[in-house]
């Protein structure tokens, strides 16, 4: 979102933000970017017995339905007014799509919300959340469906774009994320011999990739594993040779670790710490869907079978030069392709 944000500036455009400051991700005291018309009024959109209740008759799926409130719906309609386009960051925002009146808006997806639950769905063991989970998922598709009927959408990634336009987009243009070279990914190369990994294990398809990262992959390696993530879910094993540190700044160091592993097994769109690991010069292995929207980026080692995942990781760490020449041509991949100056003149012809 802050990318687009970005790119929208640069392109010379007058930009408001509406953003939900949520009760999951809470921020004291968001900071703008410069340039833009900033807002971000407080809301709860966290999951509950209640809430659900309360939006079983909504027309979307509980998973969008959680972010729809009154007073926001009531500010998009008085800013509605006044603007020449609505972008509509991410499909759960298009639940405030009848409140645009005649202003034209286009959809930023982010992903194929219903393609990333069919896939985790694959992988979930039978329980009363998985039932649960695949009903709302089936709603998802069907309310994701008709958003997308007709309508202009900005997809993140080629394969998305594709998925999109067989929803029935009117059109579906791919505009990848992208990132400032001046920002805050400095480059850190692939010298060291170390492996981390880097997510968010509060979202259901990061525990899974990395749950078959720990059970079956992890094994057959013969060296130590560094993850970086706020949480650690009680579902995960406690593996050895894996270290978990809360926080980059609890001492992780980018120097010492060159090799960056993203076991993906669902999602969809494009993993923006895949984006980060190539920018920052590291040599990555990671699945088939983990490299999807990447541009057949170079440098990345696509392996989906646990000891050939594994093989990949040994190979980074005993061979240096490889490992090296992995990191440099992802970092080429990356500034050619995804950085902010690459992206800028397709944005404003859109």
């Amino acid at each position: 979102m802050e990318a687009l944000i970005r790119l929208e500036v640069k392109a010379g455009h007058e930009v408001h933000v509406l953003a939900l400051n949520t009760d999951k991700h809470f921020v004291p005291h968001p900071q703008p970017q410069e340039g833009i018309h900033f807002e971000a009024p407080a809301v709860r959109v966290s999951p509950s017995l209640q809430g659900l209740i309360g939006h079983l008759l909504h027309p979307a799926s509980y998973f969008a339905a959680r972010f729809d409130h009154q007073a926001i719906r009531q500010r998009i309609a008085t800013l509605a007014e006044k603007a020449d386009l609505i972008v509509v960051d991410s499909l759960f925002m298009a639940v405030y799509r009848d409140a645009f009146g005649s202003t034209p808006w286009v959809l930023r997806a982010h992903n194929v919300e219903h393609q990333i639950w069919e896939r985790t769905l694959a992988g979930m063991a039978w329980s009363p959340k998985k039932v649960f989970t695949a009903w709302q998922t089936r709603r998802l598709k069907r309310w994701e469906s008709a958003m997308v009927q007709g309508s202009t959408v900005w997809a993140i990634s080629d394969e998305d774009a594709v998925a999109l336009q067989l929803l029935g987009a009117k059109s579906a243009h791919a505009l990848p994320c992208t990132y400032d070279p001046s920002g805050p990914w400095t480059p850190s190369g692939a010298s060291g011999s170390g492996v981390y990994h880097l997510g968010a294990l509060d979202w259901l398809p990061n525990v899974q990739g990395l749950q078959w990262y720990l059970e079956e992959v992890h094994p057959h390696v013969a060296v130590p594993v560094t993850v970086v993530s706020r949480q650690w879910p009680a579902q995960l094993p406690r593996a050895h040779g894996v270290n978990h540190l809360p926080r980059l700044e609890d001492g992780f160091s980018f120097e010492a670790h060159g090799i960056f592993i993203a076991p993906i097994l669902s999602g969809s769109g494009m993993r923006i710490k895949l984006l980060e690991a190539m920018v920052r010069g590291k040599a990555i292995v990671t699945t088939s869907i983990g490299a999807e929207g990447l541009k057949n980026a170079p440098g990345i080692s696509v392996a989906n079978e646990p000891k050939a995942f594994a093989e990949a990781i040994q190979r980074l760490v005993e061979d240096k030069d490889y490992r090296l020449a992995q990191g440099v041509a992802a970092q080429a991949h990356a500034r050619a392709t995804f950085a902010d100056d690459a992206l800028v003149a397709s944005l404003r012809a859109l």
